[in-house]
């Protein structure tokens, strides 16, 4: 049953705390783990609006169209989503990219819209990213242990400095 109909949930009032991609971390081809709205019990979400209420205990996960009527803005949930929608196609477009491997280095090079990042391999283990000055060996907290994951990091680095387009 839908909390649409439930009383003592708040119908207005809400603030947006964020918006999640559920297919963010997932590799090409691998299953997206879509929730359900918890107002209408729409199901696969996949682009998550969390919203926070005084009157409320906890934070609710729904999708854009109660995004918008539970914040009463009718522009930014669907906005926010454009935006991961955006996010998403240029990650697609960026993981189909190929890495040059440099023979003398065996470290992964790629030219990509003018700049250049290099994927090493560590001595000890894993990958790093090298993205104009900035060395990354970590994602989520965890070492870097295989190339496609390396790519995901070097698209988060391009993709943050370049986000205003």
């Amino acid at each position: 049953m839908s909390r649409w109909s439930k009383e003592g949930i708040p119908h207005k009032g809400w603030t947006c705390v964020d918006v999640i991609d559920l297919g963010e971390g997932v590799f090409e081809g691998e299953a997206i783990p879509y929730e359900s709205c918890e107002m209408c019990d729409q199901e696969k979400i996949r682009y998550v609006h969390i919203l926070k209420h005084p009157n409320y205990s906890r934070e609710i996960h729904v999708g854009c169209d109660c995004a918008s009527k539970m914040t009463d803005d009718y522009i930014s949930p669907p906005q926010m989503e454009n935006d991961l929608r955006n996010r998403a196609n240029r990650r697609r477009n960026f993981m189909k990219q190929s890495w040059r491997v440099k023979p003398e280095t065996g470290n992964y090079v790629l030219r990509y819209k003018g700049d250049y990042m290099t994927i090493v391999k560590s001595q000890y283990g894993g990958f790093g990213v090298v993205f104009k000055g900035i060395r990354q060996w970590k994602y989520c907290g965890n070492k870097i242990l295989d190339f496609d994951t390396a790519r995901i990091v070097a698209f988060n680095l391009f993709d943050k400095l370049h986000e205003s387009y």
